[in-house]
């Protein structure tokens, strides 16, 4: 029951990603419950094992909607039950990291979860910090298309209004130097695969169906556990990808500058973006990485609400 959770539960609120959306802190509010005494029911820590979720078994009420999400929505099941009675609790399939799980960083597990147990492996200070302190760098972001309607719902606007203008300006006010929009990339993403399927079309010994390789997850997902459909998959990088080649690569020539000075951020909707700026593939000549931050809508949505912008 409720109170038996409170009892165990990290009651760390304010610090908590999950502060103002904790449907358990609500129902306890609702229902006047209150802890008599603490224990500790979790001693596995933090798993930061990826570059993209993170996990808090201390915050974990067991409703089990990650591991549901993680098996119906994302075909895989990277986390499960283990132990019994009180000591039940949500871990990574086999007792290891989500990095040695089938885990393919989509998030669908941190739609779900109604607490702060299992979140995007938040970037909002280490952000924050790069604004404030950046220097002679110019700092470059791009904005994924669902980022202008997602922002809506946050700031009290009715659901699927643009907030396109809105959205730069508050990019602008918190210290970004140049706002672009991965709808280019996506641009460009369509025409080297349609150029692909035409040349794998001429190739009597092309590999079909040819598949996308936009979504970082499904790429995740196929090199893991569908290993066979790999020659399938298209070789083109996604939009996030192609734009920020340009970015770190284009963009110094252009301003006379190097490409250490620029820093390029990215806001996308989805936690797998996060792993994917982490492939030694999306390097430059020189080793650096062309998308030095990946942020989620709920990661931008704090910043700028920490930030006091209206």
């Amino acid at each position: 029951n409720l109170k038996e959770l409170l009892d165990c539960h990290d009651e760390t609120c304010s610090s908590c990603v999950a502060n103002h959306r904790c449907q358990f802190r609500d129902m306890n509010v609702a229902y006047s419950v209150k802890a008599d005494t603490k224990e500790i029911c979790s001693e596995e820590g933090i798993d930061e094992s990826t570059h993209a979720i993170r996990l808090d078994t201390s915050k974990c009420v067991l409703c089990g909607r990650c591991i549901r999400a993680c098996e119906e929505v994302a075909g895989t099941s990277a986390i499960i039950f283990g132990n019994r009675a009180k000591h039940m609790r949500i871990q990574p399939t086999f007792g290891g990291t989500l990095q040695e799980t089938s885990c393919i960083k989509c998030g669908q597990c941190t739609l779900y979860c109604p607490v702060g147990a299992i979140t995007e492996k938040s970037q909002v200070k280490e952000a924050l910090d790069i604004l404030a302190n950046k220097g002679k760098k110019v700092t470059v972001v791009q904005v994924a298309p669902a980022v202008r309607v997602a922002l809506s719902e946050a700031f009290g606007y009715k659901e699927g209004t643009v907030t396109t203008g809105k959205m730069v300006s508050a990019l602008k006010a918190l210290g970004f130097d140049l706002v672009y929009d991965t709808n280019y990339g996506a641009d460009l993403t369509i025409c080297e695969e349609a150029g692909e399927l035409v040349n794998r079309l001429k190739d009597p010994k092309a590999v079909f169906p040819m598949f996308t390789s936009c979504c970082p997850a499904w790429v995740n997902y196929v090199e893991q556990s569908a290993p066979d459909f790999i020659p399938n998959l298209s070789s083109c990088r996604s939009p996030q990808g192609m734009l920020s080649s340009l970015i770190k690569n284009y963009l110094p020539k252009l301003l006379g500058i190097k490409q250490e000075e620029v820093m390029n951020f990215s806001i996308m909707p989805c936690t797998a973006k996060k792993d994917e700026i982490e492939r030694p593939e999306l390097q430059t000549k020189t080793g650096l990485k062309e998308t030095d931050m990946v942020l989620t809508v709920r990661e931008l949505v704090e910043m700028i609400k920490l930030s006091n912008i209206d």
